[in-house]
């Protein structure tokens, strides 16, 4: 979990076709008060944290655009701390009450449990922005391209709740290209 961050849409793609992509933005403190510092999911991204050769992570900037699209961000995460987690995952089987519990239970804000880690942001500052309404609405296939994400790695399901949530931007093929290009990717 990475703490006073938000998922933003700033990075323009191409209208109706795949209208934009996302990028992890700073909150400020004044925004993301302490009773969100843990646990709400406004102020809050949840995700995957991979440990790459360094190889590896020229390969990521380079598909990813960077430092076009975007610029890397230097920050520390919370990872899960449920052991749960990984049992309920390998087995299939996904317990509701444990997924909360567990997220709920790692944050505790202790440095000595945090992880030194980078994330992608918006690389034009202008598009950098702590108001969610000047996001541009990502395509069905890029949300869906999210979720399955989520759910495949057992992110909280507040967080998948969350995700669930954000409305879709009009696309002119289908729902969008981003889930077929996941396809193209895994073949």
């Amino acid at each position: 979990v990475l703490p006073n961050h938000r998922l933003a849409f700033n990075i323009p793609g191409t209208a109706l076709v795949e209208p934009s992509w996302a990028s992890v933005e700073p909150v400020s403190s004044s925004t993301a008060p302490d009773s969100y510092a843990m646990t709400g999911t406004d102020c809050n991204v949840h995700g995957v944290l991979y440990k790459l050769t360094q190889e590896d992570f020229e390969t990521v900037c380079q598909t990813e655009g960077v430092p076009l699209g975007y610029t890397l961000h230097r920050c520390r995460v919370y990872p899960y701390s449920n052991k749960n987690r990984d049992t309920d995952r390998d087995s299939g089987r996904n317990d509701s009450s444990r997924n909360s519990e567990g997220a709920n239970k790692l944050l505790q804000k202790d440095e000595a449990f945090s992880v030194s880690a980078f994330t992608l942001r918006a690389a034009n500052k202008e598009l950098r922005t702590e108001d969610p309404s000047r996001d541009i609405p990502p395509s069905q296939a890029y949300l869906n391209v999210l979720i399955r994400g989520a759910v495949e790695y057992n992110l909280d399901d507040e967080y998948i709740d969350m995700l669930n949530r954000i409305q879709a931007g009009r696309t002119i093929i289908g729902n969008g290209v981003a889930e077929f290009m996941l396809q193209v990717a895994e073949f």
